[in-house]
């Protein structure tokens, strides 16, 4: 057989036990499989679910790997790509000419120029390179989600009385009955219909709490392709990372 032959390749994972009743798998950021069963689930019944997941977890493992690695190189160095509403930007890091303040960090095309002080050394001018471009990040957030706020508020009828951005590991965004909204900063990342639907899932929610049919019903009116966002976001919702 082949070396390439996906039967010959042996699955390592890490094991969890926890009170559930279902054998689940997933693929971690950087690659590696973790497996959570019940705490009586036998070893063949763990490896059984594996292989019927074989082709998946594989191709799983290989996207999240290359997305992993590439993550590693980036160092926010002159030439880096930084990614922006669904787009890879090109970074442009420019010695300042003066020790005060930097001038801002300006986007022309898809070139992203940022200034830094000439005198540091490699470490501090990477660290001062990926707090601009982070900086720059959520000014453009908080732009880009008023916007989207505004117009997704008037599909779906109803607005959240705020709107604000978060560091969130686990959630995109959330909002209930209160109409208070949080986003995840992450999001700005995204294509815009992404966002689009994040937005419109949210709002939803101030009228519909629950995950309800009445709920994605409401969702599909306002955002037909809330589906292909929805598996957008599961498949690559791991590249939305600077």
């Amino acid at each position: 057989m082949p070396l390439s032959d996906p039967s010959h390749i042996e699955l390592e994972y890490d094991l969890l036990r926890r009170r559930r009743r279902s054998v689940g798998v997933m693929v971690r950021d950087d690659g590696t499989i973790e497996v959570r069963a019940p705490l009586r689930a036998t070893r063949r019944e763990i490896d059984a679910v594996l292989e019927r997941h074989r082709a998946w977890l594989l191709e799983r493992q290989h996207e999240h790997t290359k997305r992993w690695r590439l993550r590693l190189a980036r160092h926010f160095d002159d030439g880096d790509q930084i990614p922006y509403l669904g787009r890879q930007l090109r970074l442009c890091v420019l010695a300042s000419a003066s020790r005060a303040e930097p001038a801002a960090p300006a986007l022309l095309d898809d070139v992203l120029k940022i200034w830094i002080a000439a005198d540091l050394d490699v470490t501090q001018r990477r660290a001062a390179s990926r707090e601009s471009v982070g900086r720059w990040l959520l000014g453009q957030a908080g732009q880009v989600f008023h916007e989207r706020h505004v117009a997704m508020s008037r599909r779906v009828g109803v607005a959240a009385v705020s709107v604000v951005i978060k560091d969130m590991r686990s959630r995109w965004g959330s909002c209930g009955p209160t109409r208070r909204m949080s986003l995840n900063w992450r999001l700005v990342l995204a294509p815009l219909e992404i966002i689009d639907y994040v937005l419109v899932h949210e709002l939803t929610h101030i009228e519909h709490p629950d995950h309800s049919a009445r709920f994605w019903d409401a969702v599909a009116r306002a955002c037909p392709e809330w589906q292909t966002s929805r598996d957008w976001l599961q498949d690559h919702g791991a590249d939305l990372e600077i």
